[in-house]
């Protein structure tokens, strides 16, 4: 299965400014907001990794709890765990406005 999304970043620039920290931690795990704060382009990051997520539960079929779903990387490619289980193909692009991913599952 393929799923797809898209992101306008600065509405996750919005509600990082109303909600903070309860947006984080609703959404992503401790090591991805470790992670997010480590980077120079917060909202960006945060973004695409929102994203991929979206496009995570479009591939399964449905809505999945945020936190189960994990979006980390190694040496620059993403992969998502989720209950345990790695999935590599996640792709993560920003340009201007926007961030997108694509997630394919084989499940």
């Amino acid at each position: 299965m393929i799923g797809i999304d898209i992101v306008d970043i600065a509405r996750i620039g919005g509600v990082l400014e109303r909600h903070g920290e309860r947006f984080l931690e609703k959404v992503f795990s401790a090591s991805e907001i470790a992670r997010a704060h480590g980077t120079k382009r917060l909202q960006e990051y945060l973004a695409g990794r929102f994203a991929a997520k979206e496009a995570f539960m479009k591939a399964r079929g449905g809505r999945l709890p945020w936190r189960d779903i994990e979006v980390l990387s190694e040496k620059g490619r993403p992969f998502i765990v989720y209950r345990g289980r790695r999935y590599d193909g996640v792709s993560i692009s920003h340009e201007r406005s926007y961030a997108v991913s694509v997630v394919i599952c084989g499940d």
